[in-house]
């Protein structure tokens, strides 16, 4: 076929089927099917955007940030409001420490140390004894013993028997004690106190019972770093507990329903605030 020939042929061919061979993009131009005119959506799309973006801005001014927040403790402070203010109030405490479960069945060494010494003559007896000493322990040492030996020896002699055992049994009440322990021996006693109480005795390693431990140790321990504030060391060492009872307490709050999580915090004495999120410290 010779050149001329071709010639004839594309010249005789449609344009459209030359635009259709030249390879890329289709060149014929598609119509819109939108019903509504384009400038017309566009600006429904703005009012959407602002009307979104003021309902934002109003409920985010409904919500007081707070002033601080307390990890240690659990605690979320916020600024109170002056008499002249005019926007939200802030939202009460919730879940008070001196309210809280924890807080009834802790023993304060402080508290205990320092109070008043029973009257032993009149016959008062000590309110709280040393680790070990139960219940039962107590009124076979104070109520029957005396008693049986006081009958005892007054078979055989009958001068100054029972003032003799009314001085033996006060000298095992100052003796037994709780005012003359440690803090370590009322540690003890408080560790077997949180685990009666949150794991019925025998529960020592649910994640219920070990927030608890840790909080009783965070309370010691930051009564301790608030009359020694330059111990660093044990400064970190409430940091580490206090991410631990987190993660405690993160764990509990994923395997268990939200009610008995908000329970466990109201045990505790603790805020969600303090205790979800990022942790902050002020030491």
């Amino acid at each position: 076929m010779s050149f001329s020939t071709l010639t004839c042929i594309r010249t005789a061919l449609p344009a459209y089927s030359m635009a259709s061979s030249i390879a890329g993009p289709s060149r014929i131009p598609i119509r819109s099917f939108s019903a509504t005119a384009s400038s017309l959506a566009s600006k429904r799309k703005l009012i959407a955007k602002r009307r979104k973006a003021s309902n934002i801005a109003l409920q985010s001014s409904r919500i007081v940030p707070p002033e601080s927040i307390d990890p240690v403790l659990g605690r979320v402070h916020y600024r109170q409001p002056s008499s002249r203010s005019i926007g939200p109030t802030p939202p009460e405490p919730t879940n008070r420490y001196e309210d809280s479960r924890i807080s009834r069945i802790l023993l304060s060494y402080d508290e205990i140390a320092y109070s008043t010494p029973p009257n032993y003559t009149s016959g008062e007896k000590p309110k709280f004894l040393l680790p070990g000493i139960s219940q039962q322990d107590s009124e076979l040492l104070f109520g029957a013993l005396p008693h049986a030996s006081t009958e005892l020896k007054y078979s055989i002699r009958s001068e100054g028997v029972e003032e003799e055992q009314n001085k033996q049994s006060e000298m095992l009440m100052r003796i037994l004690d709780l005012r003359n322990a440690s803090k370590d021996s009322i540690n003890i006693i408080n560790r077997q106190k949180v685990i009666d109480e949150f794991g019925n005795g025998k529960d020592t390693g649910s994640s219920a019972v070990q927030s608890a431990l840790l909080t009783a140790k965070i309370h010691n321990m930051l009564s301790h770093i608030t009359s020694n504030p330059k111990d660093t060391s044990n400064k970190r060492s409430l940091r580490l507990l206090v991410q631990q009872r987190a993660r405690h307490l993160k764990y509990f709050k994923r395997t268990n329903s939200e009610e008995r999580y908000d329970a466990l915090l109201a045990d505790l004495g603790l805020e969600k605030g303090a205790v979800e999120g990022e942790l902050k410290f002020t030491f």
